[in-house]
């Protein structure tokens, strides 16, 4: 399935102003001096009242000082121990940064909690604390930061440094913490009804993926259950597993990547397909995003039962093509669009597809709603042992609550 924005590139960022400071990319990862995070930060967080007020001050004293010429031994000075971001309106928020990327920002306000809001939208990020900023060309830095609208400046220990806005591509809250990479998903839905009609159906779905500044490698598992009458009417199991390096800004490579389907109404005991992918991203706007998934790979598949003379099991190549459109209707609504095919050059028949709609309403920073109606299709399944065929295709509705940590990532 195709890159969620969420989950997709770890960026970069470089700067353009009028007297620019020298440009000297620094990997976060190189060895030197650590930086002392309690220089140019107040010892205790300033008065509610007087935060925008020194705020304002530490950021305008950063902007007036680059117009000038940065000295060498120059230290920034930080208005307040918390991040502040200003929206367009002339609005500060008081909070913490939790990431940066694919053009979102999340932040948790102390005044109106969990926020995700287009980085668009925020003409100004104060952050005392060491972040990892990442920009293109494989270039990122590690410590505490300004951003203007259109300058990232940043205090290393190695000094200050300053790239252009436009390149940043992401935010990393923290530094080099193993634990600030990885992340962890969990959604649960039931739905039953007794009586004149004894029925249910359970799904649940479970994704661990780490995604540092340049690759992302994830598991996933999506199982789907259901009765009628005493009998099981549903088991369908999906996983997923992968890893992605991203090349640029808008190239990125899936060098491995393997799907592993059981649905023992659909006749499958086991199909494997591992494949080699290449994507793009076509655009990625304030509000919507799409990408391009193309590559070969190979099909294993095992049938519970086939008529005589029916090879079991098959082995098949495929051209894999991919594409995923993602919306951000709001702030906290978003509408996802997967689709998947494998086309099975082999064996015509064997061509499968698996195609989704998703809509999500975030409720906090931890939990939200979803609503997914997923679509399987085998263009010319065989025919079981005893003559009968299963359906060509499969429909799947899905509202569950789901729970997150950290800023999950799902393998395509």
């Amino acid at each position: 399935m195709g890159l969620r924005a969420a989950r997709r590139r770890a960026g970069p960022a470089i700067l353009t102003l009028v007297g620019l400071v020298s440009f000297c990319p620094v990997s976060a990862s190189a060895q030197g001096p650590e930086l002392d995070v309690s220089e140019g930060v107040p010892a205790q967080p300033v008065e509610a009242s007087q935060g925008v007020l020194a705020v304002e001050k530490a950021v305008r004293r950063v902007q007036e000082q680059l117009a000038e010429g940065l000295p060498p031994d120059f230290t920034i000075e930080f208005g307040d121990t918390y991040d502040w971001i200003r929206l367009p309106s002339g609005e500060w928020l008081k909070g913490d940064l939790n990431w940066m990327r694919d053009q979102d920002i999340e932040f948790d306000s102390d005044e109106l909690n969990f926020l995700k809001k287009s980085w668009s939208d925020v003409h100004v990020l104060h952050s005392p604390h060491v972040n990892t900023y990442v920009f293109k060309d494989k270039v990122d830095v590690m410590g505490r930061a300004m951003v203007t609208k259109k300058e990232v400046i940043i205090e290393t220990p190695q000094g200050v440094q300053v790239f252009p806005r436009s390149e940043l591509l992401s935010i990393l809250r923290g530094g080099q913490r193993e634990r600030d990479w990885w992340s962890m998903r969990l959604t649960a839905g039931f739905s039953g009804t007794a009586g004149n009609a004894d029925q249910g159906a359970l799904n649940t779905f479970f994704g661990l993926a780490r995604a540092d500044k340049r690759t992302l490698v994830g598991v996933d598992y999506d199982g789907s259950f259901g009765y009628a009458k005493g009998e099981q009417t549903v088991n369908r199991h999906l996983a997923n597993a992968g890893v992605i390096l991203f090349i640029s800004d808008r190239f990125y490579v899936i060098p491995a990547i393997s799907e592993f389907f059981n649905d023992r109404f659909a006749n499958m005991r086991f199909r494997a397909t591992p494949a080699a992918l290449g994507g793009v991203h076509i655009f990625d706007t304030k509000n919507a995003d799409w990408d391009f998934e193309a590559g070969l790979g190979y099909q294993f598949i095992r049938f519970l039962s086939t008529e005589a003379g029916i090879e079991n099991p098959r082995n098949d190549g495929f051209v894999a093509l991919r594409t995923y459109w993602e919306f951000d209707i709001t702030d906290d609504v978003e509408l996802e669009l997967d689709w998947s095919s494998n086309v099975v050059y082999t064996t015509i028949g064997l061509t499968n597809h698996i195609g989704s709609a998703a809509f999500s309403v975030e409720i906090s920073d931890v939990f939200d709603f979803l609503t997914k109606f997923v679509f399987y299709r085998t263009e010319n399944p065989p025919p079981r042992a005893d003559g009968t065929r299963p359906e060509k295709n499969d429909y799947q509705l899905i509202v569950s609550l789901g729970v997150t940590v950290g800023s999950f990532a799902r393998i395509p």
